[in-house]
């Protein structure tokens, strides 16, 4: 099983999330997904308008706080979080550039998303990884997924996607230092290259950001990537 994260960031309306859902809906792309876990990280604000609309397609969060239910004003705790949503992208490097997230934060938003039954995706790079993942222990770690994501790949900085050569080596060096559930790509994924990604036993899967947007290119992208991974086990 490979998986799908698209991560929405602070995109969308109201009126533009239920455009994007209906036209995944009709092309039933996500439940003929075979071999893939699709997953969208939209705004909190529109968990529950996207809930149970797309059969198969799972719902996750981009943060969440650190702290438990309680007086923590603007905060949206795992718990609640939890009520719609299954996975959780923590540490993203936008979250550390723009919000001031340390590992020490990352680490607390972690265990509260584990004591919520969230599945964690902790975004990683490789030359901080071991930096980024050493406040959490190895119990803790097999029930998180890692996205490795150099930030010079970015789209939404200008960036480009990293060549396979240099993905797979620092993925299966990740892997050979921690024991967790999954390790990811991210970092300019799109209908272009999903299938490149895919196709490497090595990644478990990939996080488009702005490929995800647009629903055409959306759906575009999840056919691409289910020929590729049942091209690859058949």
């Amino acid at each position: 099983m490979k998986y799908i994260i698209a991560n929405w960031k602070c995109n969308k309306n109201e009126d533009a999330t239920d455009e994007w859902v209906h036209y995944l809906f009709e092309s039933k792309v996500v439940e003929q997904a075979h071999g893939l876990t699709v997953v969208l990280l939209p705004s909190f604000l529109y968990l529950r308008q996207l809930w149970g609309r797309v059969e198969g397609l799972h719902l996750g969060v981009q943060t969440v706080s650190p702290y438990p239910n309680g007086a923590y004003t603007g905060a949206v705790s795992a718990l609640q979080a939890a009520q719609w949503a299954e996975f959780v992208m923590l540490g993203h490097a936008e979250r550390r550039k723009y919000f001031a997230e340390t590992d020490q934060v990352v680490s607390q938003q972690v265990r509260q998303a584990l004591e919520a039954k969230l599945t964690p995706i902790i975004a990683v790079d490789q030359h901080n990884w071991a930096k980024q993942l050493s406040l959490l222990d190895v119990d803790e770690l097999k029930s998180c997924i890692v996205m490795y994501e150099p930030p010079e790949a970015i789209s939404s900085g200008g960036g480009e996607a990293v060549d396979l050569n240099q993905v797979v080596p620092a993925i299966e060096q990740l892997k050979a230092e921690f024991k967790v559930k999954a390790v990811l790509y991210g970092g300019s994924v799109s209908a272009k290259n999903i299938a490149t990604y895919l196709k490497h036993p090595s990644i478990d899967g990939v996080v488009p950001g702005a490929a995800s947007l647009d629903p055409s290119e959306f759906i575009d992208l999840v056919r691409t990537a289910h020929a590729a991974v049942n091209q690859k086990t058949s």
